[in-house]
């Protein structure tokens, strides 16, 4: 006799039953979306808290490999363990009800802050979770959206949205809709989206960028610095005096806020990037964040990282006079099998777990030190990860150096490797970062071999003129001998048990896991990751470099 037993999911108080059967599998039967990837013990994408009750361990097959991810003593994974008893669990940092992507929300208010600036207020009828620096989209008729940044913290607002918006001259919404709507009238908004959000580095000095409207995005940023009481300084650029509607409200924070500073920059007397170059702020150590047009946050970005700000501590998000996204150029037209996705699947969605998981691959990077080991590099990447946002890791992060970057991600490698002085290492993130899957790797070189060198160089080309293939429509299988062919000219060999999959709103396992090597049919843009690994046919030396499928790089 299957004896059933009770699992009770906390805080949500739903429950599942299970037997025999592994708990993943359990759960998965009763209709919950669990979090899961691997099935191997590997990622800990399935990590729980075990509350009450008991367990035991999946029973291993003679010489397979043991569950890698490390966890606590209260902790377990639901791919490899079986219910002894009812028990009690928690998922960190996991939701069982998917929140609504779009929801219902009336006008509370709407005053002028400027000749052409209109705050409006709305009141959400089921709370938005929204993240300092976060943008909504407004859901209009025929299908078409507007997006606007929350101008506040709603959490701090009893969960009123604030949004600043400019009138744009013929503006469909700016003229059209918003001028007429009045208390009370409901409206849609969608998300929240967005990468350009606050960063959790108390130590760092804020620097923050803005010109018109753009400051709606800066403002709950600068807000949130506030509140952690770090040095911050706001360069705010407008034409003219009335350009600057919140200046009131910003004098007032500086006399509350002895380490904040903002300056209003006009047109007329320089720009943003100018004036902020030449207060002597130390841009070594800096946080930036940047909101408004893209002319000035190329030039922004630009003068930052000329002064010595890493790169991954420049955040910004482009201002776009129209509210569209850039995220609304591609079509939703994915393949029903095989690229099947979830109910909060978002163009946006994707775009900001790309950003944020190359900023996150760009500051592990930057910590990689000669003589650390691969445990010590994992460990600190974790860190970083977590530090960052990532609620979980849908594959496990994985850091190769010297002659293991040959080894494909799932065979095992030596942890006490450590990184030479000429050395090439490789990282490949797979971090989950606000229900959403982003997937990045690249390969990095230590001194100046020029063996190193040339595989990095010809990795990319391998990479971009595969990435040109595809834009002509080649097969997933195509691709993947296009990519040999291109490698072999090269004088490298392609690794072909590395070969591509599927990103979605997390876990895609929950739809389709084919592999891009494998598929007979072109693949969707924002689909798939394209993943090339590369070795030499003699030395024991190799590279990898992986990104989302997509006609913007």
């Amino acid at each position: 006799m299957n004896t059933r037993h009770v699992i009770e999911l906390s805080p949500s108080g739903k429950t599942f039953d299970a037997g025999d059967e592994l708990l993943l599998d359990a759960m998965l039967a009763s209709g919950l979306a669990v979090p899961f990837s691997c099935r191997r013990g590997a990622c800990g994408s399935c990590k729980v808290v075990v509350a009450e009750g008991a367990y035991r361990a999946k029973r291993l097959a003679p010489g397979a490999p043991q569950p890698s991810y490390p966890l606590a003593a209260n902790e377990m994974l639901l791919c490899q363990s079986h219910a002894c008893g009812d028990m009690r669990l928690h998922i960190p940092g996991w939701s069982l009800d998917t929140p609504a992507l779009v929801v219902a929300a009336q006008v509370h208010s709407k005053r002028a802050l400027g000749p052409d600036v209109i705050e409006l207020i709305l009141t959400p009828e089921t709370p938005v979770a929204v993240r300092a620096g976060q943008y909504l989209k407004f859901r209009l008729a025929d299908d078409d959206t507007r997006c606007f940044s929350v101008a506040n913290l709603p959490a701090d607002d009893e969960g009123r949205l604030v949004f600043q918006i400019r009138r744009v001259s013929g503006g469909y919404f700016s003229e059209g809709i918003l001028g007429g709507l009045v208390v009370g009238e409901r409206l849609h908004v969608e998300g929240p989206f967005g990468a350009c959000t606050w960063q959790d580095d108390d130590a760092a000095p804020v620097v923050l960028f803005a010109t018109g409207t753009g400051y709606a995005g800066i403002k709950p940023i600068l807000l949130t610095a506030l509140k952690r009481d770090v040095d911050v300084t706001l360069y705010w650029g407008g034409a003219q005096s009335v350009d600057f509607y919140d200046s009131a409200f910003l004098d007032h924070l500086m006399l509350e806020h002895p380490r904040f500073r903002w300056h209003c920059v006009r047109s007329s007397e320089g720009r943003v990037q100018e004036v902020a170059m030449s207060h002597g702020h130390q841009w070594e150590q800096a946080q930036v964040y940047a909101c408004g047009n893209g002319a000035m946050l190329g030039q922004v970005r630009t003068h930052c990282l000329e002064a010595g700000l890493p790169s991954h501590r420049f955040i910004a998000e482009a201002f776009v006079a129209s509210g569209r996204s850039s995220a609304q150029a591609v079509s939703l037209s994915f393949d029903p099998v095989w690229e099947k996705v979830g109910p909060r699947y978002s163009l946006d969605g994707m775009l900001a777990a790309r950003e944020k998981s190359k900023r996150a691959l760009a500051a592990i990077a930057s910590q990689l030190k000669v003589g650390m080991t691969t445990g010590e590099a994992l460990e600190m990447a974790a860190r970083q990860l977590q530090a960052m946002g990532a609620s979980h890791t849908w594959h496990p992060t994985y850091i190769r150096f010297g002659a293991d970057t040959v080894r494909p991600p799932r065979e095992g490698i030596d942890r006490q490797r450590r990184l030479g002085a000429n050395d090439i290492a490789v990282v490949d993130l797979g971090p989950v970062w606000d229900g959403y899957e982003g997937d990045y790797g690249d390969t990095f070189v230590f001194g100046d071999a020029p063996l190193h060198q040339a595989c990095t160089t010809a990795l990319h080309e391998v990479f971009d003129e595969t990435r040109q293939a595809w834009l002509r429509g080649l097969t997933g299988r195509e691709l993947y001998d296009f990519a040999e062919q291109s490698a072999a000219s090269k004088g490298w060999r392609l690794a072909r048990n590395l070969a591509g999959h599927r990103l979605a709103d997390f876990p895609h396992a929950l739809f389709e896991s084919k592999e891009l090597a494998d598929l007979e049919i072109s693949p969707s843009e924002m689909a798939w990751v394209l993943e090339i690994q590369l070795c030499h046919p003699t030395e024991p030396v190799g590279g990898f470099f992986e990104d989302m499928l997509m006609l913007q790089g």
